[in-house]
């Protein structure tokens, strides 16, 4: 049994049959952690742990629950506060919990026998701490390289704790990108491919698409790799419990509206605040997948496709609708 665990968005869990699991958010039930499915042990698999465990990754977050629905179902949940099924984890299911800001910190201890990847990784977060003045603490490295199992094709997945360096981060980057030694954006072809590998093949969305991605700047190029900078608020700055939410699912639903807030644009969980003049109760787009991050800002009037919920606050009674983005392959979120 694993008390007063902590993990939060950028962990992962490994559990006691093997399966490795990444944390989505923030907040979790009591006795769970809500966590989708990353690496499956499989005899096929093309990653092998160090403890000689061989995995496959699996990303469609659909394949990822008809895999544990025919399997392991003990990984899906109904939640009734939610009204919908998840993947989460029973904290006496939980083997290891793997840290990004421990793992950095291994990564640094290795000295000259880390691999490329690692010197790359420890070059950017070095990068980083120096031009927005943070500490090491407040870094973690998750993704592949967390769990052992990076490969060739793997790229450098940082996580920045805390709302007060997240920003401090973000500012720098958003300044002074094109003047950050070894930091270039995604262009070109690899533009293309990110493009593709974030939306799909989407004809009517790519040409806006590539310039909205191409834009950002949590994401890019540095020593010959990608990277991808997810920032995530304290459990203190979210200020609230999983159970204070009851949440109903009303159907998928495409929306235009109107954003008046993007202060909580970078992190993950991200969210805008919006105006719908068809759906006066809609005040939020939410979601806790990193594609939808620096997505739109302030004062653009936007096109969005996800599932809509309505959402009751337990402590104050406030109703309203948000609509949830991510969970479904073709959501999307354009600027008009």
């Amino acid at each position: 049994m694993v008390l007063n665990l902590q993990a939060v968005e950028g962990f992962f869990l490994v559990t006691d049959d093997d399966h490795i699991f990444e944390v989505k958010g923030v907040v979790h039930p009591k006795n769970r952690v809500v966590a989708y499915l990353r690496y499956l042990p499989a005899q096929d698999g093309n990653r092998v742990s160090s403890s000689g465990v061989r995995y496959r990754k699996i990303t469609s977050l659909k394949e990822r629950e008809a895999y544990l629905q025919g399997k392991h179902n003990e990984y899906l949940w109904f939640d009734e506060t939610r009204g919908r099924l998840l993947q989460a984890v029973s904290l006496n299911r939980i083997a290891f919990v793997l840290d990004p800001v421990d793992c950095l910190r291994q990564f640094r201890d290795m000295g000259r026998h880390s691999s490329s990847l690692q010197q790359a990784s420890l070059d950017l977060v070095q990068t980083l701490t120096d031009i927005a003045g943070i500490e090491w603490g407040a870094i973690g490295l998750t993704g592949s390289q967390l769990v052992g199992l990076a490969s060739s094709e793997s790229d450098i997945d940082l996580v920045i704790y805390g709302e007060k360096p997240a920003r401090k981060v973000y500012s720098i980057l958003k300044e002074r990108f094109h003047a950050i030694e070894d930091l270039d954006w995604y262009a070109g072809k690899l533009l293309d491919k990110h493009v593709t590998f974030r939306w799909g093949e989407n004809p009517r969305w790519r040409d806006v698409l590539r310039k909205v991605e191409s834009d950002k700047v949590l994401q890019g190029i540095f020593g010959g790799y990608e990277f991808f900078i997810r920032m995530v608020k304290s459990s203190d700055e979210v200020g609230c419990e999983y159970e204070d939410f009851e949440i109903h699912n009303e159907g998928m639903l495409t929306v235009k509206c109107h954003v008046t807030d993007d202060h909580d644009s970078i992190f993950t969980p991200c969210a805008y605040g919006v105006l719908c003049d068809g759906l006066g109760n809609l005040r939020k787009l939410v979601s806790y997948r990193g594609r939808f991050t620096e997505q739109v800002s302030k004062g653009m009037d936007v096109e969005a496709k996800g599932r809509l919920e309505s959402v009751t606050d337990r402590r104050s009674g406030e109703e309203f609708s948000q609509l949830m983005l991510g969970e479904n392959w073709d959501d999307y979120l354009i600027p008009l």
